[in-house]
């Protein structure tokens, strides 16, 4: 039997019919992650959204997680996604 479903507008994560209601309350109510700007001072490797370096004097966010991006990168990010892209959460 195939299971009738959506892909959430919100996460695009794959939701059957009979959840898709309470999935969509949960995925607009969640609360976006915050986190702290600051420059690098070295380099620290590699962007996991861009794929691009992180050098130093590269404008960045850290997040709770200690995960860090580029700005621009993670709030591109957050416009449609509402988790760290490497620890995402339900």
């Amino acid at each position: 039997m195939l299971m009738e479903g959506f892909k959430c507008p919100v996460c695009s994560k794959f939701v059957s019919s009979d959840e898709m209601d309470l999935h969509l309350v949960m995925c607009l109510t969640k609360p976006r992650i915050t986190y702290n700007e600051d420059v690098l001072s070295k380099d620290a490797g590699e962007c996991a959204i861009c794929l691009e370096e992180l050098q130093q004097g590269d404008t960045i966010a850290r997040l709770p997680c200690l995960c860090i991006y580029h700005k621009g990168c993670i709030d591109e990010w957050f416009e449609v996604n509402r988790s760290c892209p490497e620890h995402p959460s339900d």
